[in-house]
C-alpha cells in the first residue's frame, strides 16, 4: 500500500480532457476544491507550498504520481503528452528526452530552459498562457471548464487551426505576475495579440497547422535535426538558389527570408525575427550548415514554412533528399520494436546477460530508453531481475559507500535495484550518514558553482558583473548565500557604462526610444481607459513583457528609466506630466 493510498478519499479526481495540460488539470482541481490559495492545493497535490505550479515544464511529477497514483498516467505519460516537452521532444534525442523528464519528476527545473537552449534563443523564454475564445465557449458548453489547450502553447501558433481566430493571451504567470496561482481560461484576463493585416493572419494560420503537425508526428518519430540542413539546401538548389559551384546565393536567400520575416514580426514573441538583409543572413547560415550546437525549433519550424508550406510537402522534401541514403530522415520512436538485425539489441543483450547490468544502466548506455530495453530484452528471452523488498548487507554496504560520496538518493536505489524510498531509510538510519552525505553533496554543489562562475569570469568578465549574474543566476546566487568570501574574490574589475555599451552589439538608443515610448503609451491608457489611479511597475511590466527582461539593464535606457518614474509618480488627471 502506498503511504498516500488514503489521501483523497473525501475528494474528486479529476480526468484529463481533449488536449489538456497539466498545468491546467491541477488548476481545475484548484477550483472545484474551492482553496483559497493556490498553496493549500499545491501542498495537497505535491506535498510542498509552491511544488507543480510551472505552466509550461511542472516539477514534481513523482510526487504528484506517488499521491493521487496512476490515474493521470505515470511521470513519462504526462511529460511527454501533457506539457511543453511534446513540442520540444520532436527535436531532441532520446537521452535528452529522458533527462528533461527526470528533471520534471523531480524537485526542481530551474535550469532546464538553460539547458534546452531556450533562454538564449532570442526568442520568448516565458511561454505566455493562450486561449482560443472559440474553444472556451464550446469547452465549456461541452465539459462545464474553459482549459488550456496544449496545442495552443506551443511556440509559433498565435491562430487556433479549428477555428480560424486569433488565439488571445493571457497577461498573468509568464510576467512573473501570479506565477504561483493556479488558472484557468478567462477571458476578463486575456489579451488579443496584434497582426498587421490579412496577409499576417494568413501566414500564422498557416504556420500553427505546420507546428501543430510537425509536432503530432515529432512525438512518434523525432526529427534528424543534425541532417536537416541538407532538407534545406535541396530546396535552395532546386530555386536556383545556389550557384553550379555550390555557392549560396546569399542577397537572394536573405531578401526573400526578410519578406517572410516581415509578415510574422507583428507578434512580440517573433520580435527576434530578422529585422535587416544582414540579420537575416546570420541566421540563416547556421540552419543551412551542420549544427554546432543547439537551436530553438521555432527557427527551424520557420524556416520549413517558408521553404515548403506544409508539412506534406516537407515530408516529401526529405524522401527526395534521403532518398538511396542509408540514413533514415526520422528516428525511430522511443518505445517502438526494431528491426531484428538492429546492433543495439546485441550490445543489450551483452550488457545484461554477460555483465549483469541493470535494464534501467544498459539503456543507458546502449543510447534507448528504459521501457524500450524492457521490451527488447522480454522479447530476447532476457530474465529481468525484480526489485528485492529490502537490501542484502553487501548490496546495502555499497549504497553507504555511494551515499557518503554524495551520490543522488535516485542513483543509488537504482544502482541497488530497490526504490527510493529504501534508500531514504538507510541514509537517515545509519549514524552521521545523513551528515556525511549532506557535506558531500555540498561540496559537489560548490565545486560546480565555481566551476560555471569561473567560466562566466573568463568568457563574459568583460562585460562586468551584472552580465555574469545573468548568465549564471545560478551560481551566483549559491555563492552569494554560501561561499561569498571566494566569490568576493573572484569578481570582475568594474568597468563603465560608456565602456559597456561601446563593447554591445546592441542599439541602445533604438531600444531607449521604442521601450521609452511603449512605457509612456502603456501608462496613459491605465490610467484614462482602466482607471487606475497609481501605477506600480508590475503593471507596466505585466503591459510590457519586453520590460522586465531589461530591467537589470535601465541603467543603459535612460529615456525609459525616466518614463517609468514618470508613470509611477503620476496621478489622474495630471496624464501629461509622464506624456
Amino acid at each position: 500500500m502506498r503511504p498516500f493510498d488514503g489521501l483523497f478519499p473525501q475528494y474528486q479526481l479529476l480526468s484529463w480532457l481533449p488536449d489538456e495540460t497539466f498545468f491546467s488539470l491541477v488548476s481545475r482541481h484548484h477550483f472545484l476544491w474551492g482553496h483559497t490559495t493556490p498553496a493549500k492545493t499545491s501542498e495537497l497535490i505535491f506535498g510542498r507550498l509552491r511544488a507543480g505550479t510551472h505552466h509550461d515544464f511542472p516539477n514534481s511529477l513523482q510526487a504528484f504520481i506517488d499521491r493521487v497514483g496512476e490515474a493521470a498516467g505515470d511521470v513519462q505519460t504526462i511529460a511527454r503528452e501533457h506539457t511543453l516537452l511534446r513540442y520540444y521532444q520532436a527535436f531532441l534525442g532520446a537521452n535528452a528526452v529522458d533527462d528533461v523528464v527526470s528533471s520534471m519528476a523531480g524537485p526542481d527545473v530551474s535550469h532546464l530552459k538553460l539547458r534546452l537552449g531556450i533562454l538564449t534563443s532570442r526568442f520568448r523564454s516565458n511561454h505566455p498562457l493562450k486561449a482560443c475564445p472559440s474553444c472556451m465557449a464550446q469547452d465549456a458548453q461541452t465539459y462545464g471548464w474553459a482549459y488550456w489547450h496544449l496545442r495552443h502553447q506551443y511556440p509559433g501558433v498565435w491562430v487556433c487551426a479549428s477555428h480560424r481566430v486569433p488565439l488571445l493571451q493571457s497577461s498573468l504567470k509568464a510576467t512573473g505576475v501570479q506565477r504561483f496561482q493556479w488558472l484557468l481560461p478567462n477571458g476578463g484576463e486575456l489579451q488579443p495579440v496584434p497582426m498587421d493585416d490579412a496577409h499576417s493572419f494568413d501566414a500564422l494560420m498557416s504556420l500553427a497547422t505546420l507546428v501543430q503537425d510537425i509536432v503530432s508526428q515529432g512525438a512518434e518519430q523525432p526529427l534528424v535535426v543534425a541532417r536537416l540542413h541538407e532538407v534545406y539546401r535541396h530546396e535552395l538548389q532546386r530555386r536556383s538558389w545556389i550557384t553550379p559551384a555550390g555557392q549560396l546565393r546569399g542577397a537572394e536567400i536573405a531578401g526573400a527570408y526578410l519578406q517572410y520575416a516581415e509578415l510574422l514580426r507583428g507578434v512580440p514573441e517573433f520580435s527576434g525575427l530578422p529585422k535587416d538583409a544582414v540579420e537575416a543572413s546570420t541566421q540563416l547560415s547556421r540552419l543551412l550548415r551542420p549544427p554546432r550546437s543547439g537551436t530553438h525549433p521555432l527557427r527551424h519550424l520557420m524556416l520549413i514554412h517558408w521553404l515548403f508550406g506544409t508539412t506534406t510537402k516537407f515530408k516529401e522534401a526529405c524522401e527526395h533528399t534521403f532518398k538511396g541514403v542509408d540514413v533514415p530522415t526520422l528516428e525511430s520512436p522511443s518505445g517502438s520494436p526494431m528491426e531484428e538485425g538492429d546492433p543495439r539489441r546485441d550490445l543489450l543483450s551483452r550488457l545484461i546477460r554477460e555483465e549483469g547490468q541493470s535494464v534501467r544502466r544498459a539503456a543507458r548506455e546502449v543510447g534507448i530508453d528504459t521501457q524500450t530495453a524492457m521490451v527488447w530484452a522480454g522479447s530476447m528471452g532476457l530474465h529481468l531481475s525484480r526489485r528485492p523488498k529490502k537490501l542484502s548487507p553487501t548490496v546495502r554496504a555499497q549504497a553507504v559507500r555511494q551515499l557518503r560520496l554524495g551520490v543522488d538518493k535516485a542513483d543509488v536505489a537504482a544502482a541497488a535495484g530497490v526504490s527510493v524510498e529504501t534508500v531514504t531509510r538507510v541514509l537517515l538510519g545509519e549514524p552521521g550518514l545523513h551528515a556525511a552525505w549532506s557535506t558531500a553533496r555540498e561540496s559537489k554543489v560548490r565545486a560546480r558553482a565555481r566551476a560555471a562562475w569561473l567560466i562566466q569570469l573568463e568568457v563574459n568578465g568583460a562585460l562586468g558583473l551584472k552580465w555574469m549574474r545573468e548568465m549564471a543566476p545560478g551560481a551566483y546566487a549559491w555563492l552569494y548565500r554560501n561561499d561569498r568570501a571566494w566569490l568576493n574574490t573572484h569578481k570582475p574589475a568594474s568597468i563603465s557604462l560608456s565602456s559597456r555599451l561601446r563593447m554591445s552589439p546592441v542599439d541602445w538608443s533604438a531600444r531607449d526610444l521604442d521601450l521609452s515610448a511603449q512605457v509612456r503609451e502603456t501608462a496613459l491608457r491605465l490610467m484614462t481607459e482602466e482607471g487606475l489611479r497609481r501605477i506600480r511597475f508590475w503593471q507596466l511590466y505585466q503591459a510590457i513583457p519586453e520590460l522586465k527582461a531589461k530591467m537589470n539593464s535601465l541603467d543603459a535606457l535612460p529615456m525609459t528609466r525616466q518614463a517609468i518614474e514618470l508613470a509611477m509618480k503620476a496621478t489622474p488627471p495630471a496624464s501629461d506630466s509622464f506624456i
